[in-house]
C-alpha cells in the first residue's frame, strides 16, 4: 500500500542554527546565515544574520537549542543587533565564506512608503447584504457596491515593527 501524504509539504528541511554553528570555528561568530523560508518568501529582498554571539544549550542531546545574537538584515534593510529567536527551526543555511561578500550586496531594499495602500476596501458579503437591507428600509437609493474606508496608520506601524 503506497504512502499518501495529506496537507502541504513542510518547508522546514535542513539543520537548526545551532547544529550549523557547533561545527564551525568560534561557533560561527562572524559568519552569515539565513533562513530558507525567508529566501522563498522574498527572493529579491535578502534577509540574513551576521552572527555576533552564539551560546548552544549543552543539555539538549540534539544540539538544536540555545541563544544566538547577530546583526540582522531584514528584506535588504539593516535593523541592527537582534536576538535570533528562531534558531531551533530546521531551515537555516550557511553562506560559504567565499560567497559572503557577494551575497550581502542586497539588490533591493524593502521600503514601507512604497507600498500602495488602498483608501477603500471591499465590504464582506454578509455585511454588504445587511447594509443594503438597512439602506433599503430607510428608503434611500441602494448602491451597487459598498466599500469601507481603510485607515492605514496601524497597518504601516505593524509593517515597520517587523
Amino acid at each position: 500500500m503506497p504512502i499518501r501524504y495529506i496537507g502541504r509539504e513542510p518547508f522546514h528541511k535542513g539543520k537548526s542554527l545551532f547544529e550549523i554553528c557547533r561545527q564551525l570555528r568560534d561557533l560561527g561568530v562572524g559568519r552569515v546565515v539565513y533562513r530558507k523560508s525567508f529566501a522563498l518568501k522574498w527572493p529579491t529582498q535578502l534577509s540574513y544574520y551576521r552572527l555576533t554571539q552564539v551560546t548552544p544549550d549543552m543539555t539538549c542531546k540534539e544540539f538544536c537549542k540555545g541563544t544566538a545574537w547577530g546583526q540582522m538584515v531584514f528584506r535588504g534593510k539593516e535593523t541592527g543587533l537582534a536576538e535570533i529567536t528562531s534558531g531551533h527551526k530546521f531551515d537555516w543555511i550557511l553562506v560559504p565564506k567565499e560567497e559572503e561578500e557577494e551575497y550581502c550586496k542586497s539588490p533591493e531594499v524593502f521600503d514601507v512608503d512604497k507600498i500602495a495602500i488602498p483608501k477603500y476596501i471591499a465590504c464582506p458579503p454578509l455585511l454588504e447584504i445587511v447594509l443594503k437591507q438597512e439602506i433599503k428600509a430607510k428608503g434611500m437609493p441602494v448602491p451597487e457596491k459598498i466599500q469601507i474606508p481603510f485607515y492605514a496608520d496601524e497597518y504601516k506601524k505593524e509593517i515597520t515593527e517587523r
